[in-house]
C-alpha cells in the first residue's frame, strides 16, 4: 500500500466527503457587464493593433490605487502604501503607481535598479539571498531605500557593507510566525526578534528602525489579526520602552485578494480531486455540480476596518509609528486586460485564437476561472467552448466558457483584469511575447 495506515485514509477520506461545501456557485456576469461598457474603445484598440496584446488600462489601474490608498488611509494611522513591483513591472504600470502617490516595494537587484530610474521617493528592499551588489546600490541612494532585513546573516552583510561605504542606512526586519507556514522561508522567527534588534546596535550605521511581515492570499483580515496581535504581545513582554520608542514604521505587507473577479474549478477542491482522480483511475468521468465556484475575498473596507481596529487593540497602546503595506495583485490586476482574435472555429465546441498561454506563463486557466468575452458578438450568459490558444502544447487552453451570444473566426475576445502575475511571468515559449498597447478613450 502507498499509504500506511489505511484505515486512517479511509476515515479522513469519509471525513472530507462529508464536509459542507459553502463557496458560491459561479456567476461572473457583472465582470462582463463592467468591461462591456468600454466595447467601442476595446474594439477600436484591436482594429488598431494586431492581437495577441496586453491593454493597460490606466484609467482602471488608477482608481484601484485611488481606492486601496483611501480606504486604507482612513483606518491605518500615518498609512503609506508601497505598490508590489513583482505583481506587475511594466514601466507603465509602475510609473502610475509613483504617479498616485505610491512609493515601491521591490523583491530583487533588477527591480531596485528599476525603481530608483522611477520617480519613486520610498522604496523598501525585502526579499532574501540580497547579494553585495544589491546591498551597496541600496547604501548608494540611502536617501530614498529602506532594506528589510531577511535573516541574521544579512544584518552581518550588511552591517559590513556600511563599514566599508562609510554610509548608514535605515533598515528593517522580516519576521514570520507561527501563522506563516510555507510563508516561515522568509525573514527570522517572531521569537528571535528582540535578539536581532540589539545585536543591530553593533552595526550603528545599520539604523533599525522597522518590522515587516507578509501573508499571500488572504481571502479576509484574519491573517492580519493574528500577526498583530503576535507581534503587540512580543513587544509588550519582551521589548522595553526605550525599544518600543525606535519603531519608525510596522509594514503589513501585501496578500489582499482582488473582490469577485475570479472563481476555481470543482477539480481544484479537495473533494473535486478526489472525485476526478478516482473516476479517471477506473475509466469513468465525472459530473459536477457547478461548472466553477468563486474564488471570493471580503471587500478592502473589510481588511482595512479590521486591521485597523486590531492594530487599535494590540498595536496602538505599545508604538506610535507609520504604518506601511505592500498591495500588488489587488491593484495590478485592474491595470491590464488581454486581447485576442478566433482563428479558427473548429466546431461549435471548440475555437482557436492567436494568442498563447506564454502570455501568463503558465497553464493558468485550467486551475483558475477568468472571464472571457466575445466582444464582437457580446452577451452576459456563457456559451459553452473550449478556447484553445495558439501554442503546440494540449494545456494551451484559455476557459471553457464565453460571454457571447455566437463565436464566429474573426471575432474578438478579451480576458479582462489579468494584469497581475501574468505580463510578469511570461515566458518567450513558441512564440515571442506580445506587446503592450495603452486603452485611450474615444
Amino acid at each position: 500500500m502507498i499509504v500506511r495506515d489505511l484505515d486512517r485514509t479511509r476515515e479522513q477520506l469519509a471525513r472530507l466527503l462529508d464536509e459542507a461545501h459553502t463557496d458560491e456557485a459561479g456567476n461572473l456576469s457583472e465582470v462582463a457587464a463592467q468591461i462591456l461598457k468600454q466595447r467601442a474603445d476595446l474594439l477600436a484598440a484591436a482594429a488598431r493593433h494586431e492581437t495577441p496584446f496586453y491593454l493597460f488600462d490606466r484609467p482602471g489601474f488608477r482608481e484601484a490605487l485611488r481606492q486601496f490608498a483611501q480606504v486604507f488611509g482612513s483606518h491605518l494611522p500615518q498609512h503609506r502604501p508601497f505598490y508590489a513591483v513583482k505583481s506587475n513591472h511594466h514601466p507603465w504600470v509602475v510609473q502610475e503607481a509613483v504617479a498616485q502617490g505610491y512609493g515601491l516595494d521591490v523583491s530583487s537587484g533588477r527591480e531596485l535598479h528599476q525603481a530608483l530610474h522611477s520617480a519613486a521617493q520610498q522604496i523598501v528592499f525585502s526579499g532574501p539571498a540580497k547579494s553585495i551588489a544589491d546591498h551597496e546600490l541600496a547604501l548608494q541612494h540611502a536617501d530614498r531605500v529602506i532594506i528589510n532585513l531577511d535573516s541574521h546573516g544579512e544584518l552581518a552583510r550588511l552591517g559590513a557593507a556600511t563599514e566599508r561605504s562609510g554610509r548608514a542606512i535605515r533598515a528593517g526586519v522580516r519576521i514570520c510566525t507561527q501563522h506563516h507556514g510555507a510563508w516561515s522561508k522568509f525573514g527570522i522567527p517572531l521569537s528571535e526578534l528582540g535578539s536581532l534588534w540589539r545585536a543591530a546596535q553593533r552595526h550603528p550605521l545599520v539604523q533599525l528602525v522597522g518590522i515587516q511581515s507578509h501573508l499571500s492570499w488572504n481571502r479576509d483580515a484574519l491573517p492580519y489579526e493574528r500577526l498583530i496581535a503576535d507581534l503587540g504581545h512580543y513587544l509588550g513582554s519582551e521589548f522595553s520602552a526605550e525599544e518600543r520608542a525606535t519603531i519608525q514604521f510596522i509594514d503589513l505587507g501585501g496578500g489582499f485578494r482582488p473582490h469577485r473577479l475570479e472563481g476555481y474549478f470543482p477539480w481544484d477542491h479537495p473533494v473535486g480531486t478526489l472525485a476526478r482522480t478516482a473516476a479517471e483511475h477506473f475509466g469513468e468521468s465525472t459530473e459536477f455540480a457547478h461548472d466553477y465556484y468563486l474564488k471570493d475575498s471580503v471587500p478592502l473596507l473589510s481588511y482595512a476596518e479590521r486591521i485597523g481596529a486590531a492594530i487599535a487593540t494590540h498595536l496602538a497602546p505599545l508604538v506610535h509609528c507609520a504604518y506601511y503595506t505592500e498591495p500588488g495583485r489587488v491593484v495590478s490586476t485592474h491595470s491590464m486586460h488581454i486581447l485576442l482574435r478566433v482563428v479558427d472555429r473548429k466546431s461549435d465546441g471548440l475555437v482557436i485564437v492567436d494568442g498563447g498561454i506564454n502570455m501568463v506563463g503558465w497553464e493558468r486557466y485550467l486551475h483558475i476561472y477568468c472571464p472571457v468575452v466575445n466582444l464582437t458578438h457580446p452577451a452576459l450568459t456563457e456559451i459553452p467552448v473550449r478556447i484553445g490558444g495558439s501554442l503546440c502544447d494540449c494545456e494551451d487552453v484559455w476557459g471553457s466558457r464565453c460571454y457571447a451570444e455566437r463565436i464566429e473566426e474573426g471575432d474578438v475576445l478579451i480576458v479582462p483584469y489579468q494584469g497581475a502575475y501574468t505580463f510578469c511571468v511570461a515566458q518567450n515559449f513558441i512564440r515571442s511575447i506580445p506587446p503592450v498597447h495603452e486603452l485611450t478613450s474615444g
